[in-house]
Protein backbone atom coordinates (compact mmCIF):
# COMPACT_ATOMS: atom_id res chain seq x y z
CA UNK A 1 0.00 0.00 0.00
CA UNK A 2 1.46 3.45 -0.58
CA UNK A 3 -0.16 6.95 0.38
CA UNK A 4 0.45 10.15 -1.41
CA UNK A 5 -0.93 13.96 -0.82
CA UNK A 6 -2.22 16.03 -3.84
CA UNK A 7 0.88 17.18 -5.62
CA UNK A 8 3.04 14.64 -3.62
CA UNK A 9 4.24 11.85 -4.81
CA UNK A 10 3.37 8.54 -3.16
CA UNK A 11 4.90 6.91 -0.41
CA UNK A 12 5.34 3.02 -0.53
CA UNK A 13 3.81 1.69 2.81
CA UNK A 14 5.27 -1.60 4.33
CA UNK A 15 3.77 -3.45 7.12
CA UNK A 16 6.20 -2.30 10.43
CA UNK A 17 7.13 0.64 9.45
CA UNK A 18 7.36 3.96 11.33
CA UNK A 19 4.53 5.81 10.14
CA UNK A 20 5.29 8.98 12.35
CA UNK A 21 8.61 9.75 10.86
CA UNK A 22 6.71 10.40 7.32
CA UNK A 23 7.71 14.38 6.75
CA UNK A 24 4.35 15.78 7.54
CA UNK A 25 3.36 17.25 3.71
CA UNK A 26 2.78 13.71 3.16
CA UNK A 27 0.77 12.98 5.58
CA UNK A 28 -1.99 16.02 5.28
CA UNK A 29 -5.78 15.17 4.96
CA UNK A 30 -7.78 17.73 2.77
CA UNK A 31 -11.51 17.21 2.18
CA UNK A 32 -13.59 20.21 0.67
CA UNK A 33 -13.45 22.93 3.18
CA UNK A 34 -11.99 20.75 5.63
CA UNK A 35 -7.70 20.64 5.95
CA UNK A 36 -6.51 17.96 8.68
CA UNK A 37 -2.67 18.69 8.99
CA UNK A 38 -1.02 16.47 11.82
CA UNK A 39 1.51 17.95 14.10
CA UNK A 40 4.10 16.63 15.59
CA UNK A 41 4.11 15.40 19.32
CA UNK A 42 3.87 18.39 21.36
CA UNK A 43 7.04 17.08 23.55
CA UNK A 44 9.09 16.69 19.91
CA UNK A 45 9.93 12.97 20.70
CA UNK A 46 9.68 12.48 16.58
CA UNK A 47 6.48 10.44 16.73
CA UNK A 48 3.26 12.42 15.55
CA UNK A 49 0.55 13.64 18.16
CA UNK A 50 -3.35 12.40 18.32
CA UNK A 51 -6.18 14.74 19.07
CA UNK A 52 -7.50 11.95 21.12
CA UNK A 53 -4.38 12.55 23.46
CA UNK A 54 -4.32 16.41 23.51
CA UNK A 55 -1.57 16.04 20.84
CA UNK A 56 0.87 14.10 22.20
CA UNK A 57 2.14 10.50 20.54
CA UNK A 58 0.41 7.93 22.84
CA UNK A 59 3.90 7.30 24.51
CA UNK A 60 4.38 10.79 25.93
CA UNK A 61 0.45 11.27 26.72
CA UNK A 62 0.99 7.87 29.05
CA UNK A 63 3.91 9.65 30.45
CA UNK A 64 2.27 12.70 31.17
CA UNK A 65 -0.87 11.00 33.09
CA UNK A 66 1.54 8.81 34.86
CA UNK A 67 3.52 12.19 35.90
CA UNK A 68 -0.04 13.80 37.14
CA UNK A 69 -0.88 10.72 38.81
CA UNK A 70 2.94 10.40 40.98
CA UNK A 71 2.34 14.53 42.16
CA UNK A 72 -1.02 13.36 43.06
CA UNK A 73 -0.11 10.34 45.19
CA UNK A 74 2.41 12.64 46.68
CA UNK A 75 0.50 15.42 47.93
CA UNK A 76 -2.04 12.54 48.88
CA UNK A 77 0.71 11.12 51.45
CA UNK A 78 2.18 13.97 52.32
CA UNK A 79 -1.58 15.41 53.50
CA UNK A 80 -1.68 11.29 55.03
CA UNK A 81 1.53 11.67 57.19
CA UNK A 82 0.43 15.50 58.78
CA UNK A 83 -2.21 12.86 61.00
CA UNK A 84 -1.02 11.21 63.83
CA UNK A 85 -3.81 8.36 63.60
CA UNK A 86 -2.77 7.35 60.37
CA UNK A 87 0.18 5.41 59.24
CA UNK A 88 1.38 5.20 55.56
CA UNK A 89 4.44 3.53 54.08
CA UNK A 90 5.11 4.70 50.68
CA UNK A 91 7.57 3.92 48.14
CA UNK A 92 9.13 6.41 45.41
CA UNK A 93 7.88 5.04 42.24
CA UNK A 94 9.88 5.45 38.83
CA UNK A 95 7.78 4.34 35.62
CA UNK A 96 9.48 5.13 32.40
CA UNK A 97 6.76 3.88 29.23
CA UNK A 98 8.85 2.33 26.64
CA UNK A 99 9.78 -0.19 24.98
CA UNK A 100 13.14 -0.29 23.47
CA UNK A 101 15.38 -3.03 23.91
CA UNK A 102 17.85 -2.55 26.82
CA UNK A 103 20.74 -4.31 28.29
CA UNK A 104 20.47 -2.45 31.52
CA UNK A 105 19.09 -3.83 34.34
CA UNK A 106 16.14 -2.79 35.95
CA UNK A 107 14.61 -1.99 38.64
CA UNK A 108 11.69 -4.02 40.03
CA UNK A 109 8.06 -2.01 40.18
CA UNK A 110 5.53 -2.55 43.12
CA UNK A 111 2.60 -3.29 42.71
CA UNK A 112 0.14 -1.11 44.86
CA UNK A 113 -2.41 -2.93 47.09
CA UNK A 114 -5.14 -1.05 48.06
CA UNK A 115 -7.72 -0.60 51.10
CA UNK A 116 -11.38 -0.14 50.91
CA UNK A 117 -11.52 1.07 54.35
CA UNK A 118 -8.85 3.85 54.48
CA UNK A 119 -7.49 6.12 52.22
CA UNK A 120 -4.14 4.33 52.87
CA UNK A 121 -2.05 1.96 50.52
CA UNK A 122 0.41 -0.44 51.02
CA UNK A 123 3.12 -1.31 48.37
CA UNK A 124 4.13 -4.83 47.76
CA UNK A 125 7.05 -6.35 45.12
CA UNK A 126 5.85 -8.87 43.28
CA UNK A 127 9.23 -10.55 41.69
CA UNK A 128 8.72 -11.51 38.34
CA UNK A 129 11.83 -13.95 37.61
CA UNK A 130 12.58 -13.97 33.77
CA UNK A 131 11.69 -17.41 31.85
CA UNK A 132 14.52 -19.75 30.10
CA UNK A 133 14.84 -19.26 26.22
CA UNK A 134 12.95 -22.52 26.05
CA UNK A 135 10.02 -21.62 28.14
CA UNK A 136 9.96 -18.01 26.06
CA UNK A 137 9.85 -19.58 23.03
CA UNK A 138 7.41 -22.42 23.50
CA UNK A 139 5.24 -19.62 24.98
CA UNK A 140 5.46 -17.44 21.44
CA UNK A 141 4.53 -19.92 19.20
CA UNK A 142 1.48 -20.51 17.74
CA UNK A 143 -1.89 -18.80 18.66
CA UNK A 144 -3.41 -17.65 21.38
CA UNK A 145 -5.09 -21.23 22.74
CA UNK A 146 -1.47 -22.49 22.47
CA UNK A 147 -0.43 -19.79 24.94
CA UNK A 148 -2.63 -20.54 27.47
CA UNK A 149 -1.80 -24.82 26.91
CA UNK A 150 2.06 -23.67 27.20
CA UNK A 151 1.02 -21.24 30.55
CA UNK A 152 -0.54 -24.34 32.34
CA UNK A 153 3.17 -26.29 32.19
CA UNK A 154 5.46 -26.10 34.94
CA UNK A 155 7.78 -23.92 33.95
CA UNK A 156 5.66 -21.13 33.07
CA UNK A 157 3.76 -21.50 36.21
CA UNK A 158 4.90 -18.83 37.68
CA UNK A 159 4.22 -16.10 35.09
CA UNK A 160 0.91 -17.53 35.17
CA UNK A 161 0.64 -16.85 39.02
CA UNK A 162 1.36 -13.61 38.44
CA UNK A 163 -0.91 -13.13 35.79
CA UNK A 164 -3.74 -14.28 37.36
CA UNK A 165 -2.85 -12.15 41.03
CA UNK A 166 -2.48 -9.14 39.22
CA UNK A 167 -5.81 -9.86 37.49
CA UNK A 168 -7.52 -10.73 40.51
CA UNK A 169 -6.27 -7.65 42.08
CA UNK A 170 -7.21 -4.89 40.13
CA UNK A 171 -10.73 -6.89 39.30
CA UNK A 172 -10.89 -6.07 43.54
CA UNK A 173 -9.81 -2.55 43.92
CA UNK A 174 -12.91 -0.83 42.96
CA UNK A 175 -11.74 2.48 44.62
CA UNK A 176 -9.01 2.83 41.92
CA UNK A 177 -10.83 4.95 38.87
CA UNK A 178 -10.00 3.63 35.42
CA UNK A 179 -6.81 6.25 34.72
CA UNK A 180 -5.21 4.32 37.60
CA UNK A 181 -5.65 1.21 36.55
CA UNK A 182 -4.55 2.19 32.97
CA UNK A 183 -1.40 3.09 34.94
CA UNK A 184 -1.70 -0.27 36.46
CA UNK A 185 -1.64 -2.25 33.60
CA UNK A 186 0.64 -0.83 31.42
CA UNK A 187 3.64 -0.93 34.32
CA UNK A 188 2.72 -4.60 34.61
CA UNK A 189 3.12 -4.97 30.22
CA UNK A 190 6.67 -3.29 31.25
CA UNK A 191 7.30 -5.86 33.81
CA UNK A 192 7.22 -8.76 32.13
CA UNK A 193 9.54 -7.39 28.91
CA UNK A 194 11.97 -5.74 31.32
CA UNK A 195 13.81 -8.68 31.72
CA UNK A 196 14.30 -10.32 27.87
CA UNK A 197 17.76 -8.87 26.04
CA UNK A 198 17.52 -6.88 22.61
CA UNK A 199 18.35 -9.78 20.91
CA UNK A 200 14.82 -11.34 21.39
CA UNK A 201 12.33 -8.45 20.79
CA UNK A 202 10.32 -10.66 18.72
CA UNK A 203 9.70 -12.88 21.43
CA UNK A 204 9.08 -10.14 23.81
CA UNK A 205 6.46 -8.57 21.40
CA UNK A 206 4.76 -11.48 21.19
CA UNK A 207 4.71 -12.61 24.84
CA UNK A 208 3.73 -9.36 25.42
CA UNK A 209 0.75 -9.96 22.92
CA UNK A 210 -0.54 -12.93 24.26
CA UNK A 211 -0.61 -11.04 27.91
CA UNK A 212 -2.26 -8.22 26.73
CA UNK A 213 -5.25 -10.63 25.39
CA UNK A 214 -5.13 -12.71 28.67
CA UNK A 215 -4.86 -9.91 31.15
CA UNK A 216 -7.59 -7.52 28.94
CA UNK A 217 -9.91 -10.40 28.24
CA UNK A 218 -10.43 -10.92 31.89
CA UNK A 219 -10.39 -7.12 32.53
CA UNK A 220 -12.86 -5.95 30.51
CA UNK A 221 -15.88 -5.71 32.18
CA UNK A 222 -14.04 -3.65 35.28
CA UNK A 223 -12.42 -1.10 32.99
CA UNK A 224 -14.78 -0.70 29.81
CA UNK A 225 -17.66 1.87 29.95
CA UNK A 226 -18.36 1.24 33.85
CA UNK A 227 -21.58 1.99 35.44
CA UNK A 228 -21.95 5.51 36.39
CA UNK A 229 -19.86 6.98 34.39
CA UNK A 230 -20.22 9.76 31.65
CA UNK A 231 -18.94 7.24 28.55
CA UNK A 232 -21.88 5.69 27.52
CA UNK A 233 -23.60 8.99 27.66
CA UNK A 234 -21.00 10.13 24.90
CA UNK A 235 -21.21 7.44 23.28
CA UNK A 236 -24.90 7.82 22.81
CA UNK A 237 -24.62 11.46 22.49
CA UNK A 238 -22.13 10.40 19.47
CA UNK A 239 -24.37 7.81 17.70
CA UNK A 240 -27.43 10.47 17.25
CA UNK A 241 -24.92 12.71 16.01
CA UNK A 242 -23.94 9.96 13.12
CA UNK A 243 -27.55 9.74 12.64
CA UNK A 244 -28.58 12.97 12.15
CA UNK A 245 -26.03 13.24 9.10
CA UNK A 246 -27.27 9.76 7.59
CA UNK A 247 -28.27 12.00 4.13
CA UNK A 248 -23.59 12.51 4.07
CA UNK A 249 -23.54 10.83 0.34
CA UNK A 250 -20.18 9.43 -0.85
CA UNK A 251 -20.55 12.84 -3.60
CA UNK A 252 -20.49 15.34 -0.97
CA UNK A 253 -17.27 13.61 0.54
CA UNK A 254 -15.76 13.32 -2.97
CA UNK A 255 -14.92 9.64 -2.90
CA UNK A 256 -12.82 8.36 -5.46
CA UNK A 257 -15.38 5.45 -5.65
CA UNK A 258 -16.55 3.74 -8.86
CA UNK A 259 -20.19 2.17 -6.76
CA UNK A 260 -20.56 -0.01 -9.98
CA UNK A 261 -17.14 -1.62 -9.21
CA UNK A 262 -17.31 -5.05 -7.50
CA UNK A 263 -15.00 -4.47 -5.01
CA UNK A 264 -16.40 -1.09 -3.91
CA UNK A 265 -20.05 -3.29 -3.77
CA UNK A 266 -18.48 -5.73 -1.52
CA UNK A 267 -15.69 -3.52 0.27
CA UNK A 268 -17.76 -0.88 1.93
CA UNK A 269 -19.97 -3.67 3.52
CA UNK A 270 -17.38 -5.50 4.69
CA UNK A 271 -15.65 -2.57 5.79
CA UNK A 272 -19.00 -1.20 7.64
CA UNK A 273 -18.96 -4.37 9.52
CA UNK A 274 -15.72 -5.13 10.31
CA UNK A 275 -16.07 -1.29 11.99
CA UNK A 276 -18.96 -2.63 14.00
CA UNK A 277 -17.43 -5.84 14.89
CA UNK A 278 -14.79 -3.70 17.21
CA UNK A 279 -17.23 -3.62 19.74
CA UNK A 280 -17.35 -7.19 20.17
CA UNK A 281 -13.84 -7.90 20.97
CA UNK A 282 -12.34 -7.40 24.26
CA UNK A 283 -8.87 -7.30 23.97
CA UNK A 284 -7.15 -4.18 22.51
CA UNK A 285 -5.14 -5.81 19.52
CA UNK A 286 -8.43 -7.80 18.63
CA UNK A 287 -10.22 -4.29 18.26
CA UNK A 288 -7.22 -2.51 16.04
CA UNK A 289 -7.53 -5.71 13.83
CA UNK A 290 -11.13 -4.89 13.30
CA UNK A 291 -9.84 -1.31 12.50
CA UNK A 292 -7.13 -2.69 10.25
CA UNK A 293 -9.16 -4.94 8.73
CA UNK A 294 -11.85 -2.25 7.93
CA UNK A 295 -9.07 -0.33 6.29
CA UNK A 296 -7.47 -2.93 3.94
CA UNK A 297 -11.04 -3.21 2.25
CA UNK A 298 -10.90 0.57 1.84
CA UNK A 299 -7.41 0.52 0.13
CA UNK A 300 -8.32 -2.34 -1.91
CA UNK A 301 -11.85 -1.15 -3.33
CA UNK A 302 -9.77 2.90 -3.90
CA UNK A 303 -7.51 0.96 -6.08
CA UNK A 304 -10.11 -0.95 -7.66
CA UNK A 305 -11.81 2.40 -8.80
CA UNK A 306 -8.84 4.19 -9.49
CA UNK A 307 -6.43 1.64 -10.63
CA UNK A 308 -3.34 3.08 -8.80
CA UNK A 309 -2.32 2.81 -5.86
CA UNK A 310 -4.34 5.05 -2.60
CA UNK A 311 -3.75 8.55 -1.66
CA UNK A 312 -3.86 9.69 2.38
CA UNK A 313 -6.46 12.20 1.70
CA UNK A 314 -8.49 9.38 -0.74
CA UNK A 315 -8.43 7.27 2.62
CA UNK A 316 -9.32 9.51 4.87
CA UNK A 317 -12.69 10.17 3.11
CA UNK A 318 -13.63 6.64 2.74
CA UNK A 319 -12.95 6.44 6.48
CA UNK A 320 -15.37 8.83 7.24
CA UNK A 321 -17.99 7.81 4.60
CA UNK A 322 -17.82 4.13 6.57
CA UNK A 323 -17.50 5.16 9.68
CA UNK A 324 -21.01 7.45 8.81
CA UNK A 325 -22.70 4.17 7.00
CA UNK A 326 -21.35 2.00 10.20
CA UNK A 327 -22.56 4.30 12.90
CA UNK A 328 -20.84 1.75 15.27
CA UNK A 329 -21.79 1.24 18.85
CA UNK A 330 -18.93 2.55 21.67
CA UNK A 331 -16.74 4.06 18.88
CA UNK A 332 -15.71 6.99 21.22
CA UNK A 333 -15.44 4.54 24.18
CA UNK A 334 -13.26 1.46 22.01
CA UNK A 335 -10.80 4.71 21.06
CA UNK A 336 -10.75 5.44 24.44
CA UNK A 337 -9.53 1.56 25.61
CA UNK A 338 -7.23 1.04 22.88
CA UNK A 339 -6.11 4.11 23.29
CA UNK A 340 -5.12 3.34 27.18
CA UNK A 341 -4.72 -0.57 27.66
CA UNK A 342 -2.55 -1.32 23.96
CA UNK A 343 0.26 -1.54 23.99
CA UNK A 344 1.77 1.85 23.08
CA UNK A 345 4.33 0.53 20.54
CA UNK A 346 1.63 -1.09 18.43
CA UNK A 347 -0.52 2.29 18.25
CA UNK A 348 2.83 4.26 17.18
CA UNK A 349 4.24 1.81 14.12
CA UNK A 350 3.24 -0.05 11.49
CA UNK A 351 -0.04 -0.64 9.67
CA UNK A 352 -2.57 -0.95 13.07
CA UNK A 353 -0.70 2.62 14.18
CA UNK A 354 -1.68 4.37 10.92
CA UNK A 355 -5.26 3.23 10.65
CA UNK A 356 -6.14 3.74 14.61
CA UNK A 357 -4.46 7.34 14.36
CA UNK A 358 -6.81 7.65 11.22
CA UNK A 359 -10.17 6.31 12.68
CA UNK A 360 -9.45 8.87 15.47
CA UNK A 361 -9.17 12.04 12.75
CA UNK A 362 -12.30 10.36 11.46
CA UNK A 363 -14.22 10.38 14.58
CA UNK A 364 -13.02 13.95 15.29
CA UNK A 365 -14.35 15.11 11.58
CA UNK A 366 -17.70 13.94 12.27
CA UNK A 367 -18.20 15.48 15.59
CA UNK A 368 -17.24 18.95 13.85
CA UNK A 369 -18.71 18.41 10.72
CA UNK A 370 -20.29 21.37 9.04
CA UNK A 371 -21.47 22.81 6.26
CA UNK A 372 -18.31 24.14 4.76
CA UNK A 373 -17.00 20.80 5.14
CA UNK A 374 -18.96 19.27 2.74
CA UNK A 375 -19.58 22.43 0.48
CA UNK A 376 -22.79 23.25 1.15
CA UNK A 377 -24.76 26.59 1.94
CA UNK A 378 -25.51 26.97 5.43
CA UNK A 379 -29.41 26.77 4.29
CA UNK A 380 -28.87 23.87 2.67
CA UNK A 381 -26.94 22.30 5.39
CA UNK A 382 -29.63 23.11 8.13
CA UNK A 383 -32.38 21.58 6.00
CA UNK A 384 -30.75 18.38 5.50
CA UNK A 385 -30.19 18.36 9.35
CA UNK A 386 -33.87 18.86 10.01
CA UNK A 387 -34.65 16.14 7.35
CA UNK A 388 -36.69 18.95 5.41
CA UNK A 389 -35.00 17.65 1.87
CA UNK A 390 -38.24 19.83 0.04
CA UNK A 391 -36.41 22.82 1.36
CA UNK A 392 -33.24 21.33 -0.24
CA UNK A 393 -31.71 22.28 -3.59
CA UNK A 394 -32.73 20.37 -6.31
CA UNK A 395 -29.50 18.88 -7.28
CA UNK A 396 -29.22 17.42 -3.76
CA UNK A 397 -32.86 16.10 -3.68
CA UNK A 398 -31.26 14.08 -6.68
CA UNK A 399 -28.75 13.20 -4.64
CA UNK A 400 -30.99 11.14 -1.84
CA UNK A 401 -33.57 10.32 -4.13
CA UNK A 402 -32.44 6.51 -4.51
CA UNK A 403 -31.61 5.95 -1.32
CA UNK A 404 -35.51 7.30 -0.36
CA UNK A 405 -36.84 4.92 -2.93
CA UNK A 406 -34.60 2.30 -1.82
CA UNK A 407 -36.33 2.58 1.72
CA UNK A 408 -39.41 2.41 0.17
CA UNK A 409 -38.62 -0.54 -1.42
CA UNK A 410 -37.08 -2.29 1.62
CA UNK A 411 -40.60 -1.43 3.70
CA UNK A 412 -42.47 -3.03 0.71
CA UNK A 413 -40.35 -5.98 0.96
CA UNK A 414 -40.67 -6.51 5.21
CA UNK A 415 -44.93 -5.73 4.75
CA UNK A 416 -44.65 -8.64 2.26
CA UNK A 417 -42.51 -11.13 4.64
CA UNK A 418 -44.70 -10.03 7.54
CA UNK A 419 -47.85 -11.03 5.87
CA UNK A 420 -46.21 -14.11 4.62
CA UNK A 421 -44.95 -15.10 7.91
CA UNK A 422 -48.45 -14.27 9.39
CA UNK A 423 -50.09 -16.87 6.87
CA UNK A 424 -47.70 -19.30 8.00
CA UNK A 425 -48.13 -19.32 11.64
CA UNK A 426 -51.69 -19.59 11.23
CA UNK A 427 -51.12 -22.69 8.94
CA UNK A 428 -48.93 -24.06 11.53
CA UNK A 429 -51.55 -23.54 14.31
CA UNK A 430 -54.93 -24.90 11.86
CA UNK A 431 -52.45 -28.02 11.41
CA UNK A 432 -51.63 -28.47 15.40
CA UNK A 433 -55.09 -28.20 16.03
CA UNK A 434 -56.18 -31.07 13.79
CA UNK A 435 -53.04 -33.05 14.87
CA UNK A 436 -54.51 -32.87 18.27
CA UNK A 437 -58.22 -33.85 16.97
CA UNK A 438 -57.14 -36.84 15.17
CA UNK A 439 -55.22 -38.02 17.95
CA UNK A 440 -58.19 -37.83 19.72
CA UNK A 441 -60.60 -39.16 17.62
CA UNK A 442 -58.43 -42.43 17.18
CA UNK A 443 -58.22 -43.34 20.77
CA UNK A 444 -62.02 -42.86 20.88
CA UNK A 445 -62.59 -45.00 18.56
CA UNK A 446 -60.10 -47.19 19.74
CA UNK A 447 -62.19 -47.45 23.16
CA UNK A 448 -65.57 -47.38 21.27
CA UNK A 449 -64.34 -50.73 19.77
CA UNK A 450 -62.62 -52.25 22.74
CA UNK A 451 -66.38 -51.62 24.21
CA UNK A 452 -68.47 -53.11 21.65
CA UNK A 453 -66.00 -56.31 21.30
CA UNK A 454 -64.93 -57.44 24.52
CA UNK A 455 -62.30 -59.39 25.02
CA UNK A 456 -63.27 -63.48 26.25
CA UNK A 457 -60.54 -65.69 27.38
CA UNK A 458 -61.29 -69.24 27.70
CA UNK A 459 -59.47 -71.32 30.47
CA UNK A 460 -58.43 -74.93 29.28
CA UNK A 461 -59.63 -77.65 31.49
CA UNK A 462 -56.80 -79.43 32.38
CA UNK A 463 -55.32 -82.70 30.79
CA UNK A 464 -56.14 -86.26 32.65
CA UNK A 465 -52.84 -88.10 33.29
CA UNK A 466 -52.58 -91.41 31.57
Amino acid sequence: MSFASPGQDQISFHHGQNLAHFHNDHVSFQLQGFLYHPEMCRKKCGFFGNPAWHGYCSRCWIQKRQQAQSLTNRNHTENLQMKPDITVNTQHLSRKYHFQDSTNDIKVKSDQQYTRNTNTYQTVTNLVCPLSRTSLLSLTEGDFSDFLKTLRRPDAQQLWTHCTNFIQRIQKAENLTVDEKTEEVQTFYQQMVAHYPGHMSEEKDRLLDNIEKLVMTRLYKSVFCLDGSQDEQKDLSFQERIRSLSWVTSKMLQLPLVEENEDVKEGIPCAVTALIEVDSKRAPQDKLSCVSRACNYLFKAIQSSKKEPATADDFLSCLIYTTLKANPPHLLSNLQYITRFCNPKRLMTGECGYCFTNLCCAASFIETLDASSLGLTQEEFNCLMRQQVSEVSPVISCIGQSTVQQIQRNKKLLSALRHRQDVLIQKAECLGREVKAWSLSVQGEVQEIIRRFPLETKQSSPKSCV
